[in-house]
């Protein structure tokens, strides 16, 4: 079939784009890292005098020091009194709002790299800007953490409700475009999962005003389609029990857990934050059942405690009351009944100030470890590997990094003390290695 002359234009005028903007990367050196203390994000206790060879961007072999000869042509690095943890995933982050210029991010993603920050998933957003972020991000093109993104469904009522989805596909009908998708039961499914798909997202979000049967129909058909499926834990009105028995992968947010016990769940996603944490005890029978579901499924809770902390510390009327101690008590049960727990911060990834991110401070990731050791019963080395290898896998991507394992990407933070003693100590940072690379801040 002969292409059409426009199309064919705009094809090859995207390819030069492409081959203009995508310089040729050298490939890295090899690299040796000796008399290391490892921490390799399985929950494995840390590993003294433990050396890591990496080539071509990823882990060659893990050893102790002096076990092997050292690889010819490797520059060595020696980390006597150092320690190194597997790069930090934040599971949960929004990069894009209504600033479209591109020189307004690349900032924020090295803040974010060099605060250890080697991968994040966008939780919704205008994927017109997060692929193209996430392309030049990928291929290092860019100093930032790697970018994996969704395409967002839920229920008409929610686009013609929520500014923040109408600016994330503005230009487009509401919950038509197809990263902010209307669905209802006359939705062609296939279709619009293959949509969601071509725009280069690996999830999909279901967000809210969607009954079960629409998020079981969604779940299989996307997961047919190779996308995983993420989702507030509570889609209104479909229960989290709902969503877990589906079968989709992460669900979202400790404090909406409370809706699992409520006697009926209401169809207005506004109210997510306003359930009954006075009354509903967080181990009550449905809840635990609950967990139990999510240990058999390997569902993964996406917590973000700290958006929630912020929220009842500067807008308490826009929560439920006693939704902290709930929300904590919460994930130290699911914790301790065995469901695996991801680290997210649902925020641009750093703190704000009045002018937006604060380029000047650390990655909330950090904070948002803190909290699980100092509120949810977490130790320092099961934060970290919430933090690594249970977000690597809430990505679907744990095959590839959240380990310190031969096979597994170079993504590594090297620390200049010990995190299994204080997990605040993930935020002295020697250096970071995205792929291979070394990240210094100057």
């Amino acid at each position: 079939m002969q292409m059409p002359a426009v199309k064919l234009t705009k094809r090859l005028l995207w390819l030069g784009l492409a081959l203009w903007a995508s310089p040729l990367l050298a490939a890295a050196p090899s690299l040796l890292l000796t008399h290391a203390t490892v921490i390799d994000g399985t929950g494995a206790p840390p590993r003294s005098g433990m050396s890591i060879a990496i080539r071509d961007g990823r882990i060659e072999a893990v050893y102790p020091d002096d076990s092997q000869p050292t690889p010819k042509g490797a520059k060595v690095d020696d980390l006597r009194g150092r320690y190194v943890i597997p790069g930090l995933i934040d599971a949960h982050v929004h990069l894009t709002g209504a600033e479209t210029d591109l020189a307004h991010y690349r900032p924020l993603l090295r803040a974010l790299l060099l605060g250890g920050v080697t991968s994040i998933r966008d939780m919704a957003g205008d994927d017109r800007l997060l692929g193209y972020l996430a392309w030049q991000a990928n291929s290092d093109t860019m100093a930032s953490p790697d970018i994996f993104y969704v395409a967002l469904m839920a229920g008409p009522t929610f686009f013609a409700q929520d500014m923040r989805a109408q600016e994330a596909a503005a230009g487009m009908p509401h919950g038509h475009a197809p990263w902010m998708q209307a669905i209802t039961a006359d939705t062609d499914i296939p279709l619009a999962v293959a949509e969601a798909k071509g725009t280069g997202a690996t999830g999909l979000k279901l967000y809210a005003n969607l009954p079960a049967k629409l998020v079981a129909a969604i779940t299989a058909e996307a997961h047919r389609q190779g996308l995983r499926v993420w989702t507030h834990a509570t889609i209104f009105p479909a229960r989290p029990s709902d969503a877990v028995n589906a079968g989709v992968d992460t669900i979202s947010h400790s404090p909406y857990l409370v809706w699992e016990a409520a006697a009926q769940v209401p169809d207005d996603y506004r109210v997510r934050a306003k359930g009954d944490f006075t009354h509903v005890a967080p181990d009550a029978p449905s809840i635990l059942a609950l967990f139990k579901a999510m240990k058999q499924h390997d569902t993964i809770l996406d917590a973000t405690l700290l958006a929630f902390e912020e929220e009842a510390q500067h807008h308490p009327e826009k929560v439920g009351a006693g939704i902290m101690r709930w929300s904590y008590a919460v994930t130290r049960l699911a914790h301790q009944q065995g469901v695996r727990i991801d680290v997210g911060t649902d925020s641009a990834g750093l703190p704000s100030n009045a002018k937006g991110p604060d380029l000047s401070a650390l990655p909330g990731v950090h904070e948002e470890m803190a909290l699980l050791v100092e509120h949810a019963g977490f130790s320092p080395i099961e934060a970290i590997h919430a933090a690594t290898q249970v977000g690597a896998a809430a990505l679907g991507q744990g095959d590839q990094r959240g380990t310190i394992s031969a096979g597994k990407r170079a993504d590594l933070v090297v620390l200049t003390a010990d995190p299994a003693r204080d997990i605040h100590n993930t935020t002295k940072i020697a250096f970071v290695i995205k792929n291979g690379v070394v990240y210094r801040k100057k």
